[in-house]
């Protein structure tokens, strides 16, 4: 709560002291309220919306607002559709963008819109997980809202339906008891809870409670404020805080509470049918007028941005109470979908819809009204912004780890991508795409589909040639069964425009060069791609670099140096590379990890626990010091060494039960059984982690099986694993190479 006087900031006390008296008690007007759209009477045929049609199917929702029985038809299966994304997220333990997920499933939904045939069975679990991480949240309004949903789409006398009419029952009565306090405090509090609902319940019911609650807070807060300014006496703080509340956020709240449906004209004549016109600020109500009269473009493009001006402070009055972000999101939600609708040429327009549409978890709709807003003839700034707002959309699911709602998101951008190949808006364009491509490429890695990502990498390749390009498209080739192919990539890698700028990058290749040599028998051609892999090493570390790239080489190095069975000058690079690391705290933890994994691959235990102390000591991210700590465990374990504390310090516990590398520290520390961890993983790359360290602990106990195991988990197609790279070391045949005469070793 912002700081002020207990009672109304200056603003508001002088709009309302301006009122005559007779102004303040003439209570509401007569004049005629409209009402909202009537809803679609008779059965309708749902739509069958499968993920593939997902995204078309959600831009032809937002871009038509008609009631006809075939549009709610195909509302019903959008819905229902974007209920099962949210499933899949509580599935994948992200309650969080899960939710928001529900939620925008339920913003599709206006007022007199609302059918039982949206809530399927797994509409069900959608609603009951969002129940949960709501009621976390206190948000009382909308957990009863999502309740009765839940309810009305159970059978009547389902056990089901009966317990969970008792838990409304419970909360209606909790929340008699809750709403207590002086006049104004118990308005507030209603207020709240009827608006919260009436986000989520689209019934013609709940929103008139709503609008009716918020008139009776406003002229409560109106009436103490003249009863102030009259007698000069001050209203206890608890009243004065909600009275100033009222009077600066009412009127753009009730506003809110209809642009949300989308509905200017009810917005309009509540307000002005009530005293909640007296407190409300003249842009906002010249902006609904305009809206509820002319509903143009312009007019809901004016009203969206008085409702991001909601959002803060005003200019030279910090003190003003926000709006509510709850009432901000509604309110310009409505409003740019209906600017949407009526102008979906225009960029501007569509590129809020678009940043929108991500949060609420249906960014694959994203691309799509983005695409239909450039037109024939785009222009590079849009095109910019575009992919911008598709990479951050894809980055979105991704990080929840949901690849099927990128690859959705993705294929939807197809027309976007067509644009931003062209020549006149390549150059420049930031991200490109080639950025895009790369990231989806990635995104293939980790859910291990190698076919869909090899031909994304080589686009990127040809579009923007570099050194690490091309060698990323070497490392698919071979982890394919194509040697050949990645050999030829490494030569493309080793002639790309950056070859003298990137010298790293230029070890890699080499070093790579070097291993499907040696793994093919081909001594000769090994021990060259080796040497080139050195002297790239040894000349970049003459150059001017900051600490990432400088320990990025010293364990480049010593990778090298391992190859060449120099164990002692690789054990001091990797020194080296943690004593650069040392001063940038986000390159340690990387920097711990290759320097952890590497004693492992040498037998190195000393080495081992000297990096995980100092990464340790740092306060290494949970993440980075669990999985150090277990290549060091696992190391102890084969070597027979007694544990000296390193590894079970590093291992303690993370705070998400439910997270990964939980499950990967209650396996190290025996309260899970290597079934059990094959259970638990719920991705590609984590059955393949799964893999690797079962495999691991059974070479540590003497499996000879062990080693199959582990070749199986060096031939995975998770290839940005580390756990991948390390299998591949620990089961690559063994070769002697000799330093080149005269190299001197550092």
């Amino acid at each position: 709560m912002p700081r002020r006087s207990p009672f109304v900031s200056r603003a508001c006390a002088a709009a309302v002291i301006a009122l005559s008296l007779a102004a303040v008690g003439c209570g509401a007007s007569q004049s005629k309220v409209p009402r909202p759209p009537g809803a679609v009477e008779g059965p309708i045929k749902p739509l069958d919306v499968r993920d593939e049609d997902f995204a078309a199917r959600l831009q032809g929702i937002l871009r038509d607002g008609s009631r006809t029985p075939e549009r709610l038809g195909m509302l019903v299966g959008v819905v229902r559709r974007q209920l099962a994304h949210a499933q899949r997220r509580f599935e994948l333990g992200k309650a969080e963008r899960a939710t928001d997920s529900a939620l925008g499933a339920l913003y599709l939904v206006r007022v007199n819109e609302g059918r039982s045939e949206m809530i399927d069975a797994t509409g069900e679990k959608a609603l009951d997980g969002a129940i949960k991480q709501l009621s976390l949240r206190g948000d009382e309004g909308r957990v009863h809202a999502l309740m009765q949903m839940r309810a009305a789409a159970l059978p009547a006398k389902s056990p089901a339906r009966v317990e969970l009419e008792e838990h409304m029952g419970n909360l209606a009565r909790w929340l008699g008891d809750t709403h207590a306090g002086g006049r104004g405090a118990r308005l507030g509090a209603e207020e709240r809870y009827f608006v919260a609902r009436a986000m989520v319940d689209p019934s013609e019911e709940t929103l008139t409670k709503a609008a009716s609650s918020i008139e009776a807070w406003v002229a409560q807060a109106i009436e103490v404020n003249r009863a102030f300014h009259k007698t000069g006496k001050r209203p206890d703080r608890a009243e004065g805080m909600e009275a100033a509340r009222a009077l600066e956020t009412g009127a753009a709240t009730l506003a809110a509470l209809f642009i949300r449906h989308g509905d200017a004209q009810g917005a309009f004549a509540r307000i002005e049918g009530s005293e909640v016109r007296l407190v409300a600020e003249p842009g906002l109500r010249a902006s609904l007028h305009e809206a509820a009269e002319g509903n143009n473009a312009r007019a809901w493009e004016m009203l969206a941005a008085a409702f991001a001006h909601e959002g803060g402070p005003s200019e030279g009055d910090e003190e003003r109470e926000p709006l509510d972000p709850m009432l901000v999101e509604a309110g310009l939600w409505g409003s740019v979908l209906e600017a949407y609708r009526q102008d979906p040429t225009s960029f501007g327009t569509a590129a809020v819809l678009s940043e929108a549409l991500v949060r609420f978890g249906m960014s694959e709709g994203a691309p799509a009204v983005l695409a239909g807003a450039l037109g024939q003839q785009p222009n590079p700034r849009a095109v910019g912004a575009a992919t911008r707002i598709v990479f951050g959309a894809m980055l979105a699911d991704a990080d929840i780890g949901d690849v099927d709602a990128v690859r959705r998101t993705f294929r939807a951008a197809g027309p976007i991508l067509a644009a931003a190949d062209r020549p006149e808006i390549a150059k420049g364009l930031n991200p490109s795409a080639a950025r895009l491509r790369l990231l989806m490429a990635s995104i293939e890695v980790r859910a291990g589909n190698l076919a869909a990502a090899r031909p994304l990498y080589e686009a990127s390749a040809r579009a923007e040639p570099s050194v690490s390009a091309w060698t990323q498209v070497a490392r698919v080739a071979r982890q394919a069964g194509d040697r050949e192919g990645a050999l030829a990539s490494i030569g493309k890698a080793l002639a790309a425009p950056d070859v003298r700028a990137s010298l790293p990058d230029v070890a890699e290749a080499h070093l790579l060069a070097f291993e499907l040599h040696r793994d093919a028998g081909a001594a000769d051609k090994a021990k060259a791609s080796l040497a080139d892999a050195l002297t790239a090493c040894l000349t970049a570390r003459q150059q001017k670099a900051d600490a990432a790239t400088q320990a990025h080489t010293e364990t480049l190095l010593g990778r090298v140096l391992d190859a060449y069975g120099e164990a002692k000058a690789a054990r001091r690079a990797n020194d080296r590379a943690l004593t650069a690391a040392a001063s940038d705290r986000p390159v340690l933890g990387p920097t711990v990890l290759q320097v952890v994994s590497r004693a492992l691959v040498r037998r190195d235990l000393d080495g081992a626990r000297v990096a995980l102390k100092q990464g340790l000591e740092a306060d290494l991210d949970p993440e980075d010091r669990i999985y150090g700590g277990l290549w060091l465990l696992l190391l102890e374990r084969e070597l027979r060494a007694s544990p000296d504390g390193t590894a079970e310090r590093a291992l303690q516990g993370f705070g998400d039960r439910d997270a990964w590398v939980s499950k990967l520290s209650a396996w190290a520390g025996g309260k899970l059984t290597d079934e059990g961890l094959a259970a638990a993983a719920q991705n590609t790359s984590q059955r393949v982690e799964a893999q690797f360290y079962t495999a691991m602990a059974r070479r540590a106990a003497g499996d000879p099986a062990a080693v199959e195991r582990l070749r199986a988990v060096s031939t995975s197609p998770v290839i940005d694993l580390v756990e991948v790279q390390l299998a591949r070391d620990l089961v690559a045949p063994p070769m002697q190479v000799q330093l080149p005469p005269n190299t001197q070793i550092p």
